[in-house]
């Protein structure tokens, strides 16, 4: 049984609601120059002005979107020679696309769920970053963010081969 995309839908909604949120709390206290970028030691080296700051972020979250609803959209669209997916022809066939086609909207709905997750931690760690003095982000928790992201992606990726490679139900 392939999970419905309604309930990541909503969860990437939700998340979207508090990037927002997040974005409107800090907003208007980060300094005009903000450091975004930083290296392995947490130090920065690497500046924007807020508006090129969240022109970003905007360009990220539509990233995620494009990610968690369009990928899905358009492998419903490519013809299936275009498709490369361990033993399509049994999982694109007639019986089994619209399932098929359900578990890519809720795989990649989930994708897109922590990615979006995973960049909303990341910015929390930048905004605390430009509120100290002197600046510094703190790399040990990027650093269990960026596992913690790594994983999920190894697992995601792990099931989705897993998931294409039977060919029985």
């Amino acid at each position: 049984m392939v999970s419905s995309s309604r309930l990541p839908s909503s969860v990437f909604a939700l998340l979207v609601i508090l990037g927002a949120l997040q974005a409107r709390k800090f907003a208007m206290t980060m300094p005009f120059v903000m450091a975004t970028h930083f290296g392995s030691n947490g130090a920065p080296n690497g500046w924007q002005n807020q508006a090129a700051f969240f022109t970003l972020e905007l360009l990220l979250l539509s990233v995620c979107i494009l990610l968690a609803f369009g990928i899905p959209l358009l492998i419903r669209s490519l013809p299936m020679s275009m498709l490369n997916v361990p033993n399509k022809e049994f999982w694109m066939s007639p019986e089994r696309r619209e399932q098929t086609l359900a578990f890519f909207r809720s795989q990649f709905a989930w994708f897109g769920c922590v990615f979006l997750a995973f960049l909303l931690i990341v910015n929390e760690l930048v905004f605390a970053a430009n509120q100290t003095n002197p600046r510094q982000l703190n790399s040990t928790e990027f650093t269990a963010a960026l596992i913690a992201f790594l994983l999920f992606v190894a697992v995601w990726t792990g099931r989705l081969i897993f998931y294409f490679s039977r060919t029985e139900k």
